[in-house]
């Protein structure tokens, strides 16, 4: 349940950060919208789209991250409760091997999401004749991540309705910086 809500937190958040919203005036003595040239456009949706993924990037880093850490724990803690200091050994060394390679095995799933965004990107580019460059900054997502709430649902209450909480992105996310996988 926490990563379902984390996940929809996660998805609302990309949504609303990369969404522009205008409003229709009334007023007609107002004059009217400046006309957008293509080239300002294409580029405008290009760094809306590299903003978004790198938001999205890094939450999935952060959470994956954080979730291979509880499994870590989670083993530490199963293991320091063994009676033999054997066993619990063996336990303890095979739970960070098993850390070791989740997060390798993250760090090339990341790489390839880049690789496949870079890509796409190349070919958007290419599609509107529009040179611009793929700023992904991590660090400065990793920052804004952690200035935004997610929504939670809670449990029930007596009348069998379902509330929501909002839950700091900090609680759920892993850190607030990273070392670039890469």
């Amino acid at each position: 349940m926490k990563h379902r809500s984390l996940a929809l937190g996660l998805t609302l958040t990309v949504l609303v950060c990369t969404s522009s919203f205008s409003a229709e005036c009334e007023d007609e003595s107002a004059p009217p919208p400046a006309a957008q040239t293509e080239p300002a456009g294409s580029i405008s949706e290009l760094q809306n789209r590299d903003t978004a993924f790198s938001i999205l990037i890094e939450a999935f880093r952060q959470v994956q991250g954080r979730i291979i850490q509880n499994d870590y724990e989670a083993c530490i803690t199963a293991a320091n409760a063994l009676s033999d200091l054997k066993t619990q050994r063996s336990v303890v060394e095979l739970a960070k091997q098993e850390r070791k390679l989740r997060v390798a095995k993250l760090g090339r799933q990341i790489g390839n999401l880049n690789q496949a965004y870079d890509l796409t990107r190349r070919d958007d580019a290419h599609g509107v004749a529009v040179d611009v460059p793929v700023p992904i900054d991590t660090n400065h997502a990793a920052k804004a991540l952690m200035d935004d709430v997610f929504i939670s649902p809670t449990a029930p209450d007596k009348d069998g309705e379902i509330k929501t909480t909002t839950v700091p992105a900090r609680d759920y996310l892993l850190d607030k910086t990273h070392v670039p996988v890469g």
